[in-house]
Protein backbone atom coordinates (compact mmCIF):
# COMPACT_ATOMS: atom_id res chain seq x y z
CA UNK A 1 0.00 0.00 0.00
CA UNK A 2 1.27 3.41 -0.75
CA UNK A 3 1.99 5.90 1.72
CA UNK A 4 -0.73 8.35 0.12
CA UNK A 5 -2.94 5.42 1.03
CA UNK A 6 -2.26 5.23 4.39
CA UNK A 7 -2.46 8.96 4.76
CA UNK A 8 -5.46 8.84 3.30
CA UNK A 9 -6.99 5.98 5.10
CA UNK A 10 -5.70 7.85 8.75
CA UNK A 11 -7.63 10.60 7.76
CA UNK A 12 -10.23 9.17 6.85
CA UNK A 13 -9.93 7.13 10.33
CA UNK A 14 -9.74 10.98 12.02
CA UNK A 15 -12.20 12.24 10.49
CA UNK A 16 -14.91 9.60 11.21
CA UNK A 17 -14.02 9.02 14.93
CA UNK A 18 -14.27 12.81 15.43
CA UNK A 19 -17.63 12.94 13.60
CA UNK A 20 -18.91 9.65 15.87
CA UNK A 21 -17.57 11.32 19.31
CA UNK A 22 -19.35 14.75 18.41
CA UNK A 23 -22.82 15.47 18.44
CA UNK A 24 -22.19 19.02 17.13
CA UNK A 25 -20.07 17.52 14.41
CA UNK A 26 -20.87 19.33 10.72
CA UNK A 27 -23.28 17.11 8.55
CA UNK A 28 -22.65 16.26 4.59
CA UNK A 29 -22.08 13.44 2.49
CA UNK A 30 -20.93 10.30 4.54
CA UNK A 31 -17.20 10.46 5.19
CA UNK A 32 -17.04 14.04 4.17
CA UNK A 33 -14.44 16.49 5.52
CA UNK A 34 -16.76 19.43 7.70
CA UNK A 35 -17.71 22.42 5.73
CA UNK A 36 -14.86 24.84 5.86
CA UNK A 37 -16.97 28.00 6.75
CA UNK A 38 -17.20 26.06 10.16
CA UNK A 39 -13.71 25.70 11.31
CA UNK A 40 -13.35 29.40 12.57
CA UNK A 41 -12.95 29.13 16.23
CA UNK A 42 -14.64 31.95 18.12
CA UNK A 43 -11.98 33.77 19.80
CA UNK A 44 -12.36 35.79 23.03
CA UNK A 45 -12.25 40.20 22.34
CA UNK A 46 -12.62 39.35 18.83
CA UNK A 47 -14.95 39.45 15.59
CA UNK A 48 -15.22 38.11 12.74
CA UNK A 49 -16.25 41.37 10.57
CA UNK A 50 -17.46 39.80 7.53
CA UNK A 51 -18.71 36.46 6.76
CA UNK A 52 -16.26 34.16 5.69
CA UNK A 53 -16.14 34.25 2.09
CA UNK A 54 -15.35 30.94 -0.07
CA UNK A 55 -13.38 30.46 -2.99
CA UNK A 56 -13.44 27.09 -5.53
CA UNK A 57 -10.87 26.09 -8.32
CA UNK A 58 -12.83 28.07 -10.72
CA UNK A 59 -12.39 31.76 -9.03
CA UNK A 60 -9.55 31.20 -6.96
CA UNK A 61 -7.81 33.42 -9.11
CA UNK A 62 -10.05 36.24 -7.75
CA UNK A 63 -8.63 36.15 -4.61
CA UNK A 64 -4.62 35.58 -5.65
CA UNK A 65 -4.13 36.37 -9.22
CA UNK A 66 -0.74 34.94 -10.38
CA UNK A 67 -0.42 32.32 -7.58
CA UNK A 68 -3.62 30.07 -8.16
CA UNK A 69 -2.24 27.96 -10.81
CA UNK A 70 0.13 26.54 -8.29
CA UNK A 71 -2.50 25.62 -6.06
CA UNK A 72 -4.51 23.72 -8.82
CA UNK A 73 -1.30 21.60 -9.72
CA UNK A 74 -1.83 20.90 -5.63
CA UNK A 75 -5.66 19.22 -6.51
CA UNK A 76 -7.00 22.38 -3.88
CA UNK A 77 -10.28 22.05 -3.29
CA UNK A 78 -11.49 25.57 -1.69
CA UNK A 79 -10.54 28.47 -0.11
CA UNK A 80 -12.51 30.11 2.45
CA UNK A 81 -11.16 33.59 4.22
CA UNK A 82 -12.42 35.47 7.16
CA UNK A 83 -11.14 38.39 8.86
CA UNK A 84 -11.17 38.77 13.31
CA UNK A 85 -11.54 42.46 14.23
CA UNK A 86 -10.29 42.63 17.82
CA UNK A 87 -13.12 45.04 19.68
CA UNK A 88 -12.32 47.96 20.59
CA UNK A 89 -9.28 48.25 18.75
CA UNK A 90 -8.00 48.48 15.54
CA UNK A 91 -5.90 45.12 14.67
CA UNK A 92 -7.42 42.56 12.54
CA UNK A 93 -6.19 39.23 11.73
CA UNK A 94 -7.31 37.47 8.02
CA UNK A 95 -7.13 33.62 8.19
CA UNK A 96 -6.52 31.75 4.96
CA UNK A 97 -7.96 28.21 4.95
CA UNK A 98 -7.22 26.34 1.98
CA UNK A 99 -8.08 23.05 1.74
CA UNK A 100 -6.54 20.38 -0.84
CA UNK A 101 -7.63 17.00 -1.98
CA UNK A 102 -5.35 15.03 0.39
CA UNK A 103 -2.58 16.15 3.09
CA UNK A 104 0.31 14.91 1.02
CA UNK A 105 -0.95 17.92 -1.32
CA UNK A 106 -1.40 20.32 1.12
CA UNK A 107 2.32 19.69 2.60
CA UNK A 108 3.14 19.88 -0.41
CA UNK A 109 1.89 23.68 -1.06
CA UNK A 110 3.10 24.74 2.00
CA UNK A 111 7.02 23.64 1.21
CA UNK A 112 6.46 25.80 -1.86
CA UNK A 113 6.10 28.39 -0.40
CA UNK A 114 7.66 27.36 2.94
CA UNK A 115 11.33 29.95 3.22
CA UNK A 116 14.51 27.23 3.39
CA UNK A 117 15.82 27.06 6.97
CA UNK A 118 13.04 28.40 8.82
CA UNK A 119 12.11 28.00 12.62
CA UNK A 120 9.67 24.97 12.99
CA UNK A 121 6.99 25.55 14.49
CA UNK A 122 4.68 22.92 16.37
CA UNK A 123 1.47 23.63 15.48
CA UNK A 124 -0.26 21.07 13.13
CA UNK A 125 2.17 19.40 11.02
CA UNK A 126 4.47 22.19 11.36
CA UNK A 127 4.40 25.85 11.05
CA UNK A 128 6.75 28.90 10.69
CA UNK A 129 6.02 32.76 11.57
CA UNK A 130 7.45 36.02 10.92
CA UNK A 131 6.19 39.23 12.76
CA UNK A 132 3.31 40.11 11.14
CA UNK A 133 2.24 36.43 9.65
CA UNK A 134 2.06 32.46 10.57
CA UNK A 135 1.68 29.62 8.41
CA UNK A 136 0.99 26.01 9.19
CA UNK A 137 -0.51 23.06 7.89
CA UNK A 138 -2.32 19.82 9.15
CA UNK A 139 -4.18 17.18 7.03
CA UNK A 140 -5.47 18.54 4.24
CA UNK A 141 -5.50 22.04 5.60
CA UNK A 142 -2.65 25.13 4.59
CA UNK A 143 -3.98 27.88 7.02
CA UNK A 144 -2.14 31.16 6.64
CA UNK A 145 -2.88 34.01 9.09
CA UNK A 146 -1.35 37.56 8.74
CA UNK A 147 -2.15 40.42 11.57
CA UNK A 148 -2.72 44.08 10.52
CA UNK A 149 -2.90 47.31 12.84
CA UNK A 150 -1.34 45.88 15.97
CA UNK A 151 1.74 46.54 17.30
CA UNK A 152 4.54 44.96 18.76
CA UNK A 153 4.19 41.41 19.57
CA UNK A 154 2.48 39.07 17.09
CA UNK A 155 -0.98 37.58 18.38
CA UNK A 156 -1.28 34.85 16.00
CA UNK A 157 -0.17 31.98 17.79
CA UNK A 158 -3.00 31.46 19.87
CA UNK A 159 -5.10 32.06 16.78
CA UNK A 160 -3.23 29.28 14.63
CA UNK A 161 -3.05 26.92 18.05
CA UNK A 162 -7.13 26.73 18.18
CA UNK A 163 -7.61 26.37 14.80
CA UNK A 164 -5.18 23.74 14.20
CA UNK A 165 -7.32 21.85 17.01
CA UNK A 166 -10.33 22.22 15.25
CA UNK A 167 -8.92 20.97 12.10
CA UNK A 168 -9.19 17.11 10.83
CA UNK A 169 -6.41 15.55 9.75
CA UNK A 170 -2.77 13.83 10.33
CA UNK A 171 -0.27 15.48 12.29
CA UNK A 172 2.72 14.08 10.90
CA UNK A 173 4.19 14.73 7.98
CA UNK A 174 4.66 12.49 4.64
CA UNK A 175 6.71 9.18 5.72
CA UNK A 176 8.89 9.31 2.71
CA UNK A 177 10.51 12.63 4.36
CA UNK A 178 12.39 9.93 6.48
CA UNK A 179 13.96 8.36 3.76
CA UNK A 180 16.42 11.12 2.79
CA UNK A 181 20.00 10.29 4.81
CA UNK A 182 21.07 13.39 7.45
CA UNK A 183 24.63 13.54 5.71
CA UNK A 184 24.89 17.29 4.20
CA UNK A 185 21.31 17.63 3.82
CA UNK A 186 19.95 21.52 3.75
CA UNK A 187 17.47 21.97 6.81
CA UNK A 188 13.78 22.20 5.62
CA UNK A 189 14.47 22.98 2.36
CA UNK A 190 12.53 19.86 0.85
CA UNK A 191 10.23 20.61 -1.89
CA UNK A 192 7.13 18.44 -3.09
CA UNK A 193 5.95 18.34 -6.79
CA UNK A 194 2.47 16.67 -7.22
CA UNK A 195 3.14 16.95 -11.01
CA UNK A 196 5.71 17.59 -14.02
CA UNK A 197 8.52 17.27 -11.90
CA UNK A 198 11.88 18.46 -13.45
CA UNK A 199 9.53 20.02 -16.03
CA UNK A 200 8.64 16.33 -17.05
CA UNK A 201 4.77 16.00 -17.42
CA UNK A 202 5.85 12.14 -16.99
CA UNK A 203 7.22 12.63 -13.03
CA UNK A 204 4.28 13.00 -10.61
CA UNK A 205 4.30 12.55 -6.49
CA UNK A 206 7.78 13.29 -6.27
CA UNK A 207 9.85 14.77 -3.12
CA UNK A 208 13.33 16.72 -3.68
CA UNK A 209 15.68 17.63 -1.62
CA UNK A 210 18.73 20.11 -1.44
CA UNK A 211 22.55 18.56 -0.41
CA UNK A 212 25.59 20.56 -0.44
CA UNK A 213 28.59 18.48 0.12
CA UNK A 214 32.16 20.45 -0.19
CA UNK A 215 31.84 22.69 -3.01
CA UNK A 216 29.01 20.27 -4.64
CA UNK A 217 25.51 21.07 -4.63
CA UNK A 218 22.94 18.84 -5.77
CA UNK A 219 19.21 17.51 -5.28
CA UNK A 220 18.17 13.90 -3.96
CA UNK A 221 15.09 12.82 -5.38
CA UNK A 222 12.46 10.09 -4.78
CA UNK A 223 9.45 9.33 -6.92
CA UNK A 224 6.48 7.18 -6.10
CA UNK A 225 4.15 5.68 -8.67
CA UNK A 226 1.35 3.90 -8.03
CA UNK A 227 2.64 0.71 -8.61
CA UNK A 228 6.19 -0.95 -10.27
CA UNK A 229 4.42 -0.62 -13.66
CA UNK A 230 3.61 3.13 -13.36
CA UNK A 231 7.68 3.42 -12.31
CA UNK A 232 8.86 1.66 -15.18
CA UNK A 233 6.49 3.52 -17.80
CA UNK A 234 8.26 6.58 -15.69
CA UNK A 235 12.07 5.31 -16.74
CA UNK A 236 10.61 4.18 -20.25
CA UNK A 237 9.50 7.27 -21.06
CA UNK A 238 12.66 9.08 -19.30
CA UNK A 239 15.04 7.01 -21.68
CA UNK A 240 13.24 7.55 -24.49
CA UNK A 241 13.45 10.68 -24.03
CA UNK A 242 17.28 11.05 -23.60
CA UNK A 243 17.31 8.87 -26.83
CA UNK A 244 18.78 5.74 -24.44
CA UNK A 245 19.28 2.60 -26.81
CA UNK A 246 16.85 0.16 -25.74
CA UNK A 247 14.29 2.23 -23.84
CA UNK A 248 11.97 -0.14 -23.46
CA UNK A 249 13.87 -2.77 -21.75
CA UNK A 250 12.98 -1.97 -18.10
CA UNK A 251 12.92 -4.37 -15.36
CA UNK A 252 11.20 -3.89 -11.86
CA UNK A 253 14.55 -2.74 -10.61
CA UNK A 254 17.45 -0.86 -11.95
CA UNK A 255 19.78 1.84 -12.90
CA UNK A 256 20.03 4.35 -15.56
CA UNK A 257 21.86 7.54 -16.40
CA UNK A 258 20.23 9.72 -19.08
CA UNK A 259 20.66 13.11 -20.15
CA UNK A 260 18.19 15.03 -19.85
CA UNK A 261 17.72 18.02 -22.10
CA UNK A 262 16.13 20.45 -19.69
CA UNK A 263 18.43 19.84 -16.51
CA UNK A 264 21.15 17.61 -17.62
CA UNK A 265 22.64 14.82 -16.15
CA UNK A 266 20.01 12.59 -13.96
CA UNK A 267 21.11 9.42 -12.04
CA UNK A 268 18.42 7.23 -11.62
CA UNK A 269 17.57 4.54 -9.37
CA UNK A 270 13.88 2.16 -9.45
CA UNK A 271 12.49 -0.58 -7.08
CA UNK A 272 8.97 -1.71 -7.07
CA UNK A 273 6.99 1.73 -7.28
CA UNK A 274 10.17 3.40 -6.09
CA UNK A 275 12.00 5.69 -8.76
CA UNK A 276 14.96 7.65 -6.73
CA UNK A 277 17.93 9.32 -7.92
CA UNK A 278 20.57 12.86 -8.15
CA UNK A 279 20.50 15.61 -10.26
CA UNK A 280 22.61 19.10 -10.81
CA UNK A 281 26.29 18.72 -9.61
CA UNK A 282 28.04 15.43 -9.26
CA UNK A 283 30.97 14.27 -6.56
CA UNK A 284 32.26 11.03 -5.26
CA UNK A 285 30.03 11.14 -2.14
CA UNK A 286 26.95 11.72 -3.69
CA UNK A 287 26.64 7.59 -4.96
CA UNK A 288 26.85 6.63 -1.46
CA UNK A 289 23.72 8.69 -0.59
CA UNK A 290 21.45 7.43 -3.63
CA UNK A 291 22.46 3.92 -2.25
CA UNK A 292 21.00 5.01 1.43
CA UNK A 293 18.32 6.81 -0.03
CA UNK A 294 17.45 3.50 -1.69
CA UNK A 295 17.95 1.04 0.92
CA UNK A 296 15.70 3.35 3.27
CA UNK A 297 12.52 3.36 1.04
CA UNK A 298 13.25 -0.36 1.36
CA UNK A 299 12.49 0.10 4.82
CA UNK A 300 9.52 2.43 4.16
CA UNK A 301 7.94 -0.77 2.84
CA UNK A 302 8.45 -3.19 5.40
Amino acid sequence: MSILARQGGLLALVVLCAAASSPAAPQGEPGALPKTSSLFPKMAGWKISDSPTTYTPETLFEYIDGGADLFLQFDFQDLTAATYAKVGAAAEITVDIYRHKSAIRAFGMYTQERPSGTTPLPVGIEGYAGQDYLEFVVGPYYVKLVQLGSKGQSILRPFADKLAAGLPGTREAPAVLRAFPDRGKRVRAEKLAARDFLGQPFLHDAVAVPYQIAAANFRLFVVEGKDSADVRTMVQRYRALAKVAGADAVGPQGGATVKDPLNGEVVLQWKGRWLWGAVDQPCVERKALIDELGRNLSDLDK
